[in-house]
């Protein structure tokens, strides 16, 4: 029985739906979808845990992309697979939801074949989420954390290296980036001031505190290595957090062109 089957028979009283306007936030910012598309490149996640499987995706994500081998696939598709991270941690510390984050439960949708950047939407086959209630929400979130990283993405990243030998350190680091661009923009919108003491505590909690044992098999946390490495340089008048590992999307459709973080690009100006 997968863990998500486990969650979903244990869960409590305290299970609630989305309103209308909490899944139209999701679906504007982070990709949710509660929309089906007939594409190649729409699969369960379940899949991904096939070697065969993976492998088919990871060359026809690279055909999409046109990225220069599987390794550049990987990145960017790793890259895109946050999204759906960020959709649980929102519902987790904006909306105080947790989400059943099981393979089982997740799909990746490819509802516009035409975009040649492919960005991938995300379906939840079960919509449902535990509400702390009455238990404890610190215990709550470390449970939502290790069900999130430890059960699945740490699982995920290891079939992608076998796969692409693609380090787990660059796809720490892309997930990494993102999580941080969700915390702070949403730490510094006015509309989340009431939120902002949970938000910060959730934020510091997943790149700081959190044990490494919630990620996966890692003495230290994951994310504390990204977070202590990555340098604030000035880049056009601007303070930017760069980072430590590049994730070779300048290798993809207009090869050249590298992120505004880049490692190398902030280095070589």
């Amino acid at each position: 029985m997968e863990k998500g089957d486990m969650w979903r028979l244990r869960r409590r009283k305290t299970m609630n739906s989305f309103t209308n306007e909490e899944l139209a936030v999701l679906e504007e910012k982070y990709r949710l979808t509660t929309r089906t598309a007939s594409s190649s490149l729409t699969i369960q996640a379940n899949g991904l845990l096939d070697d065969q499987q993976l492998c088919s995706y990871l060359l026809q994500v690279k055909d999409k992309i046109k990225a220069a081998n599987t390794t550049v696939a990987a990145s960017l598709f790793i890259k895109r697979y946050s999204f759906a991270i960020l959709i649980a941690l929102y519902s987790m510390s904006v909306l105080n939801k947790r989400l059943d984050f099981s393979f089982r439960n997740i799909w990746i949708e490819t509802l516009d074949e035409e975009e040649p950047l492919w960005l991938p939407s995300f379906r939840f086959s079960h919509l449902a989420a535990d509400e702390p209630g009455n238990v404890d929400r610190v215990k709550w979130r470390e449970e939502a954390i290790q069900q999130i990283f430890g059960g699945h993405i740490d699982l995920l990243f290891t079939h992608v290296k076998r796969q692409s030998r693609l380090s787990k350190l660059i796809m720490w680091e892309n997930l990494y980036t993102y999580i941080r661009w969700m915390y702070e923009s949403l730490l510094n919108t006015p509309e989340y001031h009431g939120q902002h003491e949970t938000l910060a505590n959730d934020f510091h909690y997943l790149v700081k505190e959190g044990a490494g044992s919630l990620f996966g098999s890692y003495h230290q946390n994951p994310l504390l290595r990204c977070e202590s490495s990555q340098q604030r340089v000035e880049k056009n008048g601007t303070v930017i957090q760069k980072r430590k590992t590049c994730c070779l999307s300048y290798l993809a459709g207009s090869k050249g062109k590298r992120c505004s973080v880049c490692p190398i690009d902030c280095t070589s100006k």
